[in-house]
């Protein structure tokens, strides 16, 4: 014999095992002390009107099967729950109120004598206790107040089954709530969450259905995961307004929710289909409490069962329970999926700077992050556009739906299908339904590729509307973060791709620039080898003639000489002096054409070894003269174009020797380093020059002294300063009036 269902647990009928000998017992010892043929013990179901015999003793017991009971029996049951007292009758079928038809079993046994009892726990009546005899007999009030006894006994039994189940109940419900817990637990992604929830709840209430509803910033709720028996009917895309139904009644005001039957039950605004649908797919009844986290409801939990279903308190607090701890797997699985785009939307965003950074192509961007923004906004197509505003057309940098990726251009549509240009330029995201398209091809592809409705975020820079950003999908409603999401991608997009056609535009720039320095370059070194050669010619032409007046002039003095008077010696000499002047010029002049022209070959110089040199070159002179050359080369070695050197250096010592006393003086020379640059000095005790004429020095031809005093051709110091430039140095002077010079060359210690 098993326990009562209304007190044994759900899934657990170890509790029955001591019930059925202990009422049988019971049920035994009143025969025994009060005589009659049987007694029966049976539950009053939750609904107050259906008995369900539990226990049965003495004779007919096998005769009725467990669960069955005799009308007699009822009817008596119900008269003594009714007036909640012990009653009695000689002939229950003499009784006109109660209407009994003979059974067979009270036929066969002659049992008409009936005394009933109810089973009062506290103010509730939880069963009846029957005994029957043969008819006539007439139960004495002793006889009723010891069978109201052995009824007491009896609902101690229940109350202590009832107690046990309860126990047994709280202990599965204990385990279930740990278990769920666990595996919600387990992980932060939302998706396994919330199907373990919704799964995990159908055993915790044994329903066949259960849902899972988020609270949207409009006020509806969207469905998040569905269980059981909801996946079959695809209400995975359903929303729920909030105040409609179980669900969002539960939302709105913040309470659980529940109706026995759904068909019957006008509490709850639904639409006809849904309620129709819901009858369909067998949701009969259902219960909804809604997900808190800090007082505040962000969805609703729903279950629903297949038939017709009272739920208890201790249903609803058990669920309501269950989704609490829920509520916060979500609440932690949402924050955590928030902080994962967010983190998405950073990691894209610097991919276009990356992009940026390393100069990629436009369509190279566009490829960058186009599959990611995609998978982040989770929308099955994305497209970057180019705006062709001239032509009225719109053009594909690069397109990503469910399968590939295309990149390049080669799909072009017209510009209606952005939407209103005007507001695009003032940065407002335009939403179009392709429905509402005019009939075309690009409509049709649209449609067949799935794209319902697609949303244009506007790409511009400095007010420059320049193309978009599309997503597109099955609906037309796109949340706020998802726009929010495609206008910061859509910004960086634009910049980055402006950036990038920029860099494209320097690029053919420069190349095409570069072409043509080639070109000059070519013409250039041509021009450079006509001057050498011109200057050939000039050296060869000039000094020619040069050197037959100086030769004739030589002549005339050696074999004519004699015969001249003063004045035509003084001519004699103006002539062959002018000839050696305009040789040495030649000469100058070449030699700053060289330099000008000549490649630059930077290979280390030894200085010292270059000064002797030039020294020993005016060592004649220097004795002659009595002048003195220090040395102070603290730096020994200097990078660069070793004939060069030598020119720069040998003008800055003829310089010095030239404007040095006549007799007596000195002459330093020093090399020092002077942060990135090896600088030689030559420092003389001469006439100096006034500082005002620097710059004036340094220009070829340049003089500020007359021919007879100071001879020269006004090229030694324009070959220094050219020497140092090509060198990418410099060349300065420092001097006093009487008190001498100091003439610098500046030449970069390494090669750049």
């Amino acid at each position: 014999m098993e326990l009562p269902s209304n007190l044994a647990p759900r899934g657990e009928p170890s509790g029955a095992l001591d019930f059925a000998p202990a009422a049988e017992r019971i049920l035994a010892t009143a025969l025994r002390l009060l005589g009659g043929r049987r007694a029966h013990l049976y539950r009053l179901d939750p609904d107050g009107e259906t008995f369900t015999r539990v226990a049965a003793a003495g004779e007919g017991d096998a005769k009725t099967p467990h669960g069955g009971a005799t009308s007699a029996d009822i009817a008596m049951s119900g008269r003594a729950v009714r007036e909640r007292r012990a009653i009695c009758t000689p002939d229950v079928f003499a009784e006109p109120d109660l209407s009994v038809e003979p059974s067979a079993l009270t036929a066969s046994e002659g049992a008409a004598a009936l005394a009933a009892v109810p089973l009062r726990a506290g103010v509730q009546v939880v069963g009846t206790l029957v005994l029957a005899d043969r008819a006539g007999r007439r139960y004495t009030d002793q006889e009723l107040a010891l069978l109201s006894v052995f009824g007491d006994q009896a609902v101690l039994l229940f109350e202590n089954a009832r107690g046990r189940a309860e126990l047994v109940q709280q202990q599965h419900e204990a385990f279930a709530l740990a278990r769920v817990g666990r595996l919600i637990s387990e992980t932060l992604d939302l998706a396994t969450v919330s199907d373990r929830i919704a799964e995990g709840v159908l055993g915790l209430l044994g329903v066949h259905s259960s849902a899972i509803r988020l609270s949207r910033p409009d006020g509806m709720l969207g469905a998040l995961a569905l269980g059981g028996l909801a996946k079959e009917y695809g209400g995975a895309g359903e929303v729920v307004p909030a105040g409609i139904g179980l669900v969002g009644r539960a939302a709105i005001e913040g309470r659980p929710m529940w109706t026995s039957d759904i068909r019957s039950d006008d509490r709850f605004q639904l639409s006809p289909e849904i309620r129709e649908r819901n009858v369909r797919v067998g949701i009969i009844a259902g219960l909804a409490v809604p997900l808190r986290v800090g007082g505040e409801v962000i969805g609703v939990l729903s279950v629903g069962s297949p038939t017709p279903r009272i739920f208890t308190a201790e249903d609803i607090a058990l669920l309501q329970t269950f989704a609490d701890q829920a509520a916060i797997a979500i609440h932690n699985a949402l924050a955590r999926e928030v902080l994962a785009k967010q983190a998405e939307r950073l990691r894209i965003l610097h991919e276009i700077d990356r992009a940026v950074i390393t100069e990629q192509a436009p369509v190279a961007i566009a490829e960058a992050v186009l599959g990611r923004l995609r998978d982040l906004l989770g929308v099955p197509r994305a497209i970057v556009n180019l705006f062709d505003l001239e032509t009225g057309e719109v053009e594909w940098l690069a397109a990503v739906g469910r399968h590939r990726m295309h990149l390049g251009p080669g799909v072009r549509y017209p510009m209606s299908f952005a939407g209103d240009i005007g507001a695009l330029r003032r940065g407002e995201p335009q939403v179009i339904d392709v429905h509402a398209l005019p009939s075309s091809p690009h409509a049709d592809a649209l449609l067949a590729s799935g794209v319902q409705a697609y949303m244009v975020v506007p790409m511009r820079v400095g007010g420059e509307l320049i193309g978009s950003v599309s997503i597109g999908g099955e609906r037309a409603d796109f949340p706020p973060e998802q726009v929010t999401i495609a206008q910061e991608v859509a910004t960086q997009l634009a910049i980055a791709i402006t950036q990038a056609r920029l860099h494209e535009q320097v690029a053919r720039q420069a190349a095409e620039l570069e072409q043509r320095v080639q070109e000059r370059t070519r013409e250039l070194e041509a021009a450079y080898r006509e001057l050498d050669a011109f200057a050939s010619m000039v050296s060869h032409d000039l000094k020619t003639p040069l050197r037959a007046v100086a030769g004739y002039a030589h002549t005339v003095e050696e074999e004519y000489g004699d015969r001249l008077d003063d004045t035509g010696r003084r001519y004699l000499a103006t002539i062959r002096s002018s000839a050696g002047q305009m040789g040495q010029l030649i000469d100058d002049l070449l030699r700053y054409s060289r330099i000008e022209h000549h490649a630059l070959e930077r290979r280390p110089v030894l200085l010292k070894p270059l000064l002797d040199q030039l020294l020993e070159a005016h060592a004649a002179e220097l004795r002659e003269r009595e002048l003195t050359v220090t040395e102070d080369l603290a730096v020994a070695e200097v990078t660069g174009e070793r004939e060069g050197l030598r020119e720069a250096l040998a003008n800055l010592l003829s310089n010095a020797v030239k404007f040095s006393p006549r007799r007596g003086g000195s002459i330093a020379v020093r090399s020092s380093r002077e942060g990135d640059d090896v600088v030689i000095a030559v420092a003389d005790r001469g006439v100096g020059f006034d500082m005002q004429y620097h710059d004036r020095i340094f220009g070829i031809f340049e003089r500020l002294h007359l021919q007879e005093e100071y001879p020269g051709t006004g090229v030694g110091l324009a070959i220094v300063r050219k020497v140092a430039e090509r060198h990418g140095g410099r060349a300065w002077a420092q001097s006093e009036m009487g008190k001498g010079s100091v003439f610098f060359l500046a030449i970069p210690a390494a090669a750049p």
